[in-house]
């Protein structure tokens, strides 16, 4: 790993922002709730030509990496923008939220049958978000004896069912995820000091039992929520799931800070 050629790039429609030409940082979460993440880009002394050509809604696409390794961190939507100047340096924040706004899209009284089976639902429902589905799979696809009847938000009913079957529902760089807690990608990715593992990672339990990891290390664009990776340090070694987190760049760090759990499957 190229650690000492840091690289980010920022794209907005035509417009192509390189850490090489430009200061930029971030602030980018990833976690599998259904609430859409937020990230914030700050690019320092852009031209107002530049400024004025992004708008609010469009599609920003952040890469972020090292020389000759170089992933997507986040794409979305951009939610504000915002200039001002601090010190001698004018500063450019921009929000991105991961995919579109899912809270307004809602079904009124919406009824299947007695004996449908949450599968059966999940696939009237899930089209009307009008996302890639880039997994669907139930550890457990449950029978509803008197039927289920759908209103309101239909993300607010997808976290229910996906619930009831064991399941995870979530948005992921513009795409849409309904698998087993324990399922992620693997990565094929061993974390490790000489991959950037940078100390060593510390035990939790949470309240409902769940036991893993805090993990550091220095920025790395392969993981991200279910990203299924290896780590390797002095008294932590084993596969692991991870679950939530954050990407950092600014003048002090370029870091993945993140929680692993344990017992995953591919």
């Amino acid at each position: 790993m190229k650690q000492f050629k840091r690289k980010v790039i920022v794209e907005v429609g035509e417009l192509t922002f390189d850490s090489a030409k430009l200061h930029i940082e971030f602030d980018v979460p990833f976690d599998d709730d259904t609430d859409p993440d937020e990230s914030e880009i700050r690019i320092y002394n852009l031209s107002a030509s530049s400024i004025n050509q992004m708008k609010r809604n469009q599609k920003l696409v952040l890469k972020a990496g090292y020389e000759g390794d170089v992933g997507v961190l986040m794409e979305g939507r951009i939610s504000y923008i915002t200039s001002r100047m601090d010190g001698g340096d004018k500063v450019t924040r921009i929000g991105v939220i991961d995919g579109p706004d899912l809270t307004n899209i809602k079904v009124k009284n919406k009824a299947f049958k007695k004996g449908v089976r949450a599968s059966q639902i999940l696939s009237a429902l899930v089209p009307l978000l009008k996302l890639p589905v880039a997994a669907f799979r139930l550890p457990k696809d449950k029978t509803y004896a008197k039927g289920y009847s759908v209103s309101g938000a239909i993300v607010d009913n997808l976290a229910q069912i996906t619930k009831e079957c064991g399941a995870s529902f979530y948005v992921n760089k513009g795409r849409l995820y309904i698998r087993p807690l324990s399922v992620g990608d693997d990565t094929r990715f061993v974390l490790k000091p000489s991959t950037g593992l940078i100390k060593s990672p510390e035990f939790f339990q949470d309240d409902d039992g769940v036991k893993g990891y805090q993990v550091q290390c220095l920025l790395q664009h392969r993981i991200t929520t279910a990203s299924i990776i290896d780590i390797e340090s002095k008294f932590v070694k084993g596969r692991f799931r991870a679950r939530r987190g954050s990407h950092i760049c600014n003048a002090d760090e370029f870091m993945t800070s993140f929680e692993v759990v344990e017992n995953v499957v591919r």
